[in-house]
């Protein structure tokens, strides 16, 4: 079983050492996506006049709405992932995200 899929269901432990693993990639690249989406969308949102070309992209104001809200809310889902992701693994690495350093690394 790979590494991201262990971690996604609560299986293993993932390896601490090397890259990313796939869930990761994925999560990462997800959320980048979402946050050009946000500000297309926002913009359509924004500036409907102005910016009736994206919002006719679309699907209209209506739609651009809706799919701002939605994108929204997934960046939401993937903030809280990270909270869990912190409760579950402790406050030291929460730290070390801030910091940029930690004390002792198992690794």
């Amino acid at each position: 079983m790979a590494d991201g899929e262990a971690l996604f269901l609560f299986r293993a432990e993932a390896s601490r050492a090397g890259s990313l693993n796939p869930l990761q990639k994925h999560a990462y690249t997800s959320v980048i996506g979402l946050g050009v989406l946000s500000v297309l969308t926002g913009l359509a949102v924004w500036k409907p006049v102005q910016f009736s070309w994206l919002a006719w992209l679309m699907g209209g104001f209506h739609w651009a709405r809706l799919w701002h809200f939605l994108v929204m809310w997934a960046i939401l889902g993937f903030v809280f992932g990270h909270l869990v992701m912190v409760v579950l693994h402790g406050w030291s690495n929460f730290v070390s995200i801030l910091t940029g350093w930690k004390k002792d690394p198992e690794y």
